[in-house]
């Protein structure tokens, strides 16, 4: 399902298959996803994790999620988590963001016809 906010949503792709869309506007940005997922990486990091565990543990997640049956529907916490996992992976340059096959796809609004194109 895609969630779609005033300015538009992002959307998750992980091995071609959509796992997580989050909405965009009220004061929620690309770049606030992009500083959310990198304070949780600073914050695993000084927890002692080291960059290999992390990336293992979020390929993990993101498999969980895509693989999984769902026992009960996502809340909004767990996929702002998730995205903030597909963004690390991202970050560390284990997805590209814009993949044929995973990453990120951004969708803005869509625009309301002209008034001439109305008539």
């Amino acid at each position: 399902m895609i969630y779609e906010g005033s300015e538009g949503s992002v959307n998750g792709y992980f091995k071609k298959k959509l796992i997580v869309s989050r909405p965009l506007g009220d004061g929620r940005t690309l770049e606030e996803y992009k500083n959310e997922a990198q304070r949780v990486l600073i914050e695993a990091m000084r927890d002692g994790n080291d960059l290999r565990k992390i990336k293992k543990l979020c390929i993990q997640t993101l498999k969980n999620f895509r693989y999984d049956e769902l026992v009960k529907q996502p809340n909004s916490e767990d996929r702002d988590f998730v995205l903030f996992t597909l963004l690390i992976l991202i970050k560390l340059r284990v997805v590209k963001e814009d993949g044929d096959q995973e990453g990120l796809l951004v969708m803005g609004k869509k625009k309301s016809k002209r008034d001439c194109e109305n008539h």
